[in-house]
């Protein structure tokens, strides 16, 4: 695939992937509309993350059929729950053209937020089969090869590739669900289809999520919905940030939904601000929501409760002072219910090792705190420094416009954002690293918070923008254009454009993403890969067969065999910290394989053929003691493997000698 208009088929599908099985769930449950539209991709999500658990279950291979299957029966669930509950039967959605209010202006927003993307995404990757080099590439273009060879994307199968000794673990799988669907319909490459994927769901499924809280917390109004469209693509710290960080595209899918889950939370706590969606129907959508968001990446989950942790709070200091309203007895025992539950709950998180090992991880400091806070406050969080000075003034614009009762709990919840990233990059306190543990205290991940409430706000600051500009000079709002709703609208969009575009940070942002794309002639040690490598991995196809174990040590970027050429590779992925026996054997004494007989017999085992060796320039922070693969390294000088192919300093050899005896 030399260009991204090839990839226009495959856009196609991936939009179909994600906006299908949601849409005949919530056609089952008699919701359409706007509403239907933008929660239908979290539903998706769900549908494909259960679909792809269930599968190996019943013995059925990852693809259509089981989708199908899936969508099916969900929908077959929803129906069900609608027919026979009276509080469903109750909350049809609106009558008439309710449902349809502001679906064109909406459409529009997304469609100017998906050009955008499109566009800066197109400046940074000349063509779909780019990839970016980050840390965690290797894994997940890996992981997506291996559901795709195996024909399973359980999330409690997708991560067994570096889990030789493991029967069963629980990884977030939906994303590599979503994109081994994409690989298996359509036959393009594994980058590709990464690609498109994550075009999909920057371009698409966030700024239809911004627009669904957005209408939540300040109406349906028609300008409101278009910038809150179009201004999804303003921040660079999502989603872009998370691209230029290390490809975390779990945790990108995560974060596209999570507006939506803050929204679907306030339509049942807050029942008066509901829009066309009742809390029953509401919490029926969070039941479908919760499983895409636990399998996406469950911090999405952390992250909706700590952007309405004002209002929670509210809420439960309202129970209580309630209880001791009624007497004190009662009062406390509210007090040992809620305590109780926060043990529980804490309890039964801390019981799973993946929640226990979140506090293993901890971010030094290397910014002053106040500094933090304030390029967290103005959207320029590192590696950006240049501060995004008329959106920070929208947001606090829309931030004043908000202040009114049933929404004075939104000026609480973006202070609580902006020190979210200082905590991480400004203190090394203990304390701070518990807080932000959900995010493994990482400060890529918790600055791509922010643009959850600084989108909806900056679109409200917008707004109020225009209609003070309309009261001011009402000679200019009685002109024609401006005066009709296709003029007004017009105005807004080119407005947002402008102020998405004239954002310096967000240029910054492209030149760091465009570093991350690019492919270095020779090796520079931020890269995964060189040309000269990439080129080896190439070709292969011409000296190896799927069947081959390659030997390689997978911190110097030869992994990525696995996903780019279809080979089997001793070692998958450079954080491997299960290894087999036969594996630890190999790590180290590889290079006694031509003479030591046991080492021959563990090659045996594993089906070593091949070795690659791409030298000593390993990937950056992690040379010592991980990148240590002593046995793989020595290999390529001894008498056991003979060379077959190179191209630059990278090398590829067959084993010809195991124990003694020539291969045959």
């Amino acid at each position: 695939m030399n260009s991204w208009f090839e990839a226009l088929p495959a856009f196609a599908v991936a939009l179909l992937i994600l906006g299908l099985p949601g849409a005949a769930v919530l056609a089952a449950l008699r919701m359409r509309g706007l509403l239907a539209a933008c929660l239908a991709p979290a539903v998706s999500v769900s549908v494909v993350a259960v679909s792809a658990i269930v599968a190996p279950l019943l013995h059925l291979p990852w693809g259509l059929p089981a989708l199908a299957l899936g969508t099916f029966v969900a929908a077959a669930l929803a129906w069900t729950a609608r027919r026979f509950i009276p509080a469903l039967q109750a909350a049809d959605a609106v009558p008439g053209r309710g449902a349809w209010s502001g679906m064109g202006p909406a459409a529009a927003g997304v469609g100017v937020a998906l050009a955008l993307t499109t566009a800066l995404l197109t400046l940074v990757a000349a063509n779909p089969e780019q990839f970016t080099q980050g840390y965690d590439t290797v894994f997940h273009l890996n992981a997506t090869a291996h559901a795709v060879d195996n024909a399973n994307a359980s999330s409690f199968f997708i991560s067994s590739f570096i889990l030789p000794t493991v029967k069963s673990s629980f990884y977030p799988g939906a994303w590599h669900g979503l994109t081994s669907l994409l690989v298996l319909f359509t036959g393009i490459s594994i980058p590709a289809a990464t690609n498109v994927m994550w075009l999909a769901v920057a371009g698409v499924v966030w700024p239809l999520s911004c627009v669904f809280l957005t209408r939540v917390l300040f109406g349906g109004r028609a300008l409101l919905l278009l910038a809150a469209g179009v201004l999804a693509a303003a921040f660079p710290a999502f989603p872009w940030l998370l691209l230029q960080y290390g490809s975390a595209y779990p945790n990108s899918l995560s974060n596209a939904m999570v507006p939506v889950g803050i929204g679907l939370v306030l339509l049942i706590i807050r029942p008066s601000v509901h829009t066309g969606l009742e809390p029953a129907r509401a919490l029926a959508v969070v039941a479908l929501f919760l499983p895409g968001a636990v399998t996406a990446q469950p911090n999405g989950v952390f992250s909706i409760l700590l952007v309405l942790t004002p209002v929670l709070g509210f809420l439960l200091f309202a129970w209580l002072r309630t209880g001791f309203g009624r007497g004190r007895r009662h009062g406390w025992r509210r007090v040992a219910v809620l305590l109780l539950a926060v043990g529980a709950a804490a309890a039964a998180l801390l019981m799973l090792p993946q929640i226990r090992g979140l506090f293993a991880y901890t971010s030094p400091a290397f910014l002053f705190f106040p500094l933090a806070l304030l390029r967290n406050f103005t959207h320029a969080p590192a590696p950006i420094w240049f501060p995004a000075v008329a959106l920070t003034a929208l947001v606090l614009a829309g931030t004043r416009a908000a202040f009114r009762p049933g929404l004075r709990w939104v000026p609480a919840a973006l202070v609580l954002l902006a020190f979210t990233y200082p905590l991480a990059t400004g203190t090394d306190a203990t304390l701070a690293n518990i807080a932000m543990a959900p995010w493994w205290d990482n400060p890529e991940r918790i600055a791509a918070l922010m643009p959850l409430l600084a989108v909806p706000l900056s679109a409200l600051g917008l707004v109020a923008a225009v209609d003070w500009f309309r009261r001011k000079y009402p000679g200019v709002g009685r002109r024609a254009f401006l005066r009709s709703r296709p003029g007004a609208l017009s105005a807004v969009a080119a407005l947002a454009v402008v102020l998405a575009v004239s954002n310096p940070g967000l240029w910054q942002m492209k030149g760091q993403v465009e570093i991350m794309y690019n492919v270095p002639a020779e090796p520079d040690g931020l890269a995964q890969v060189d040309a000269q490598e990439l080129a080896l991995i190439h070709r292969l196809d011409r000296y190896t067969t799927p069947q081959d174990v390659i030997a390689n040590n997978p911190y110097n970027g030869s992994a990525l065999a696995m996903a780019l050429a279809g080979r089997t590779m001793l070692f998958p992925y450079s954080s491997q910290g299960d290894l087999s026996t036969d594996q630890s054997l190999l790590r180290f004494w590889l290079n006694r394989v031509g003479s030591d007989i046991e080492v021959c017999a563990a090659a045996k085992r594993l089906g070593v053929t091949h070795l690659l060796e791409f030298g000593t320039d390993y990937i950056p922070a992690f040379n010592n003691p991980y990148s240590l693969y002593p046995g793989v390294t020595l290999a390529a000088d001894s008498d056991a493997f003979t060379l077959v192919a190179s191209e630059g300093h990278a090398r590829l050899y067959k084993l010809a000698i195991c124990g003694g005896v020539p291969v045959q």
